[in-house]
């Protein structure tokens, strides 16, 4: 077995020219939020620069081609739906891209407090786990957190239900009589979703990002409507390759953090490693964590200041496993594995059956994944396949296939997104400063997918708030006119 390295898609397929160093709106990071913003300023009439820290486009679309074969796997962010997700299917759709289905087909395979494995059909849930009714408690806790969740206003979700920010998840469940049983399954919600235990996390924060989705069955399901429906044959940052592509010539500057954004009368200097450059508007495409690594003059106000404190990036590593074929298919499995005890919390198949890629992504995540990190990569992959043939090998005749090679993506460790898949909040944080998350500060915005009302959190988030935050520029700009 070989460990690939990590060849990145060609992220620039377009030339860069030297910079105009004075433009209408300066956007800051070239992920999806950052490079639809742009786009949409072009589109408009407005001159626009994207200034982004990495070597590279799609901040969490990242996608690398272990074989050469034209196709991507996500290191990052990866799945799609063509009917809830409307904004991230248009664009998919407009530069051509193809997709693919995710594998439902088969059983789920469960493995229980104490490593007991049971297996049981996609959709449903196990009929039997250690607990004595630790099965209908879960699914109460699980129908519970729906129920709450879609009574939440994804505009107003402290006016909508303020009182579930005084607890973590884990306390909100515990008070609705959730227990060792439910708490583990809360838990695989909150490592596989943010990369955080449901201790770390605020009730409300996390139930509102549910509604975002459209509640919890949604966001969790791989079926139709679901938030893990269909991936991109050529990986997810093929959508912001394709939106760098579309930009202006001489609009995109790589490998440029973005050090100090000082605002003025007439607007804003932004100051990076490569040069000083002058505009009327900035839009901020970060995380609210990471708006530290700026120096803002005048300073940011104090309630986004202490929301960016407070707010959280969870430990998410994907580890992605090459096989020769599908093995798990040949035992009617679906490839989806949820695990109480780690260090993988879920897999998915992530195969492309059309370009003979076959795959397992497996999510380290969590608590477990913490642990997992302080070893090393060769540690850490003997940790995964070792789980791996706990929990198929008994079907598979006392182990799993070789693997071809296996790569993995530590996102807490990346400088420039230092957790994944987006911020979350404590308790309190929402109902203290949760106002100032969307609010400008003078002639800088702030966008991402963290902002987003509707798939926070997702592809489709991101895309959202690049565009309401282009419509902020755009409409003040054009106002300054009149």
């Amino acid at each position: 077995m070989s460990q690939f390295p990590h060849p990145v898609l060609d992220a620039t397929p377009f030339k860069e020219y030297a910079p105009n160093d004075n433009v209408d709106v300066i956007v800051v990071g070239a992920g999806l939020s950052g490079l639809k913003a742009g786009y949409e300023v072009q589109q408009s009439g407005l001159s626009c620069l994207i200034i982004e820290a990495r070597d590279r486009v799609g901040g969490k679309t990242w996608s690398v081609d272990p074989l050469g074969k034209g196709f991507g796997v996500d290191v990052g962010a990866a799945w799609i739906n063509d009917t809830t997700q409307a904004k991230v299917y248009e664009l998919t759709r407009f530069l051509g891209l193809e997709t693919v289905f995710q594998n439902t087909k088969g059983n789920v395979l469960q493995e229980d407090l104490g490593m007991d494995l049971c297996s049981f059909s996609y959709g449903s849930v196990p009929e039997k786990l250690a607990e004595s009714g630790g099965v209908d408690n879960m699914v109460y806790i699980r129908d519970l957190a729906e129920k709450v969740c879609q009574t939440l206003d994804i505009h107003d979700p402290v006016g909508s239900g303020g009182d579930l920010d005084k607890y973590t998840l884990r306390e909100w469940a515990e008070r609705n009589g959730a227990g060792r049983t439910a708490i583990a399954s809360v838990s695989v919600w909150t490592r596989a979703m943010l990369g955080l235990e449901p201790s770390d996390v605020s009730a409300l924060f996390f139930l509102n990002y549910l509604k975002s989705g459209g509640g919890l069955m949604r966001m969790r399901s791989d079926s139709k409507d679901g938030g893990q429906y269909m991936r991109l044959v050529k990986g997810t940052q093929s959508l912001s390759i394709g939106l760098a592509g579309l930009l202006q010539p001489g609009s995109l500057i790589l490998n440029s953090p973005v050090l100090e954004i000082n605002q003025n009368f007439y607007g804003a200097t932004v100051v990076t490693g490569r040069g000083t450059f002058t505009s009327r508007k900035v839009i901020v495409s970060v995380p609210t964590p990471l708006y530290k690594e700026i120096s803002f003059s005048p300073p940011l106000p104090y309630a986004k200041q202490q929301l960016s404190s407070a707010n959280i990036l969870g430990y998410t590593c994907k580890v992605m496993i090459l096989f020769a074929e599908p093995w798990w298919r040949s035992k009617n499995f679906t490839g989806v594995l949820q695990s109480f005890e780690g260090p993988i919390s879920v897999t998915r198949d992530s195969s492309v059956d059309s370009k003979g890629h076959y795959s397992m992504t497996c999510f380290v995540v969590g608590k477990p994944g913490v642990e997992l990190s302080k070893k090393s990569q060769q540690d850490r992959f003997a940790a995964v396949l070792e789980q791996l043939n706990r929990c198929f090998g008994p079907s598979m005749g006392g182990s799993i296939p070789e693997p071809l090679a296996m790569t993995e993506h530590e996102w807490a460790k990346d400088h420039w997104a230092q957790g994944c898949p987006c911020p979350a909040a404590p308790p309190g944080a929402m109902t203290k400063f949760g106002h100032a998350l969307r609010t400008p500060h003078a002639n800088v915005h702030f966008v991402g997918t963290e902002t987003a009302f509707e798939w926070k959190g997702y592809m489709d988030g991101a895309i959202r708030s690049g565009e309401r935050g282009a419509r902020e520029v755009v409409s003040e700009l054009s106002k300054a006119k009149l």
